[in-house]
């Protein structure tokens, strides 16, 4: 799958669906929903779930987006970090910068998450 855009990137601006960058240009932090979130939590507390749990590093990194092969996890692209050297803090900080940087769209009402590719 590496080099793979997917097609079900989990943000969206209005009807439009976000393209996630190249699998083979990022590592990717994925954060696990419990499923019950899907009726109690609206987009931003679901965003706001994500930063808690990369601020407590309660994350798995991988070579390729993982909402696009199962439900209930969001997966953010970390880029610039090689797949074979270490750099746990610095792919958080980036993790978190980014997660932060999605709640602010979705605070402002630009961005939104599709929760078909989350949810079941």
């Amino acid at each position: 799958m590496a080099g793979r855009k997917t097609n079900g990137c989990p943000f969206m601006v209005g009807s439009e669906r976000l393209v996630d960058p190249e699998d083979d240009i990022a590592l990717w932090v994925t954060v696990e929903f419990p499923e019950a979130m899907k009726l109690t939590h609206s987009d931003e507390q679901l965003m706001e779930f994500v930063v808690q749990q990369v601020r407590k590093h309660k994350t798995s990194v991988s070579a390729s987006a993982q909402h696009y092969r199962r439900h209930l996890c969001l997966s953010l692209p970390v880029v610039g970090f090689p797949r074979d050297e270490e750099h746990f803090d610095a792919v958080m900080a980036q993790a978190k910068t980014l997660a932060l940087w999605w709640l602010g769209g979705i605070h402002a009402h630009k961005v939104h998450l599709d929760r078909n590719v989350i949810f079941p």
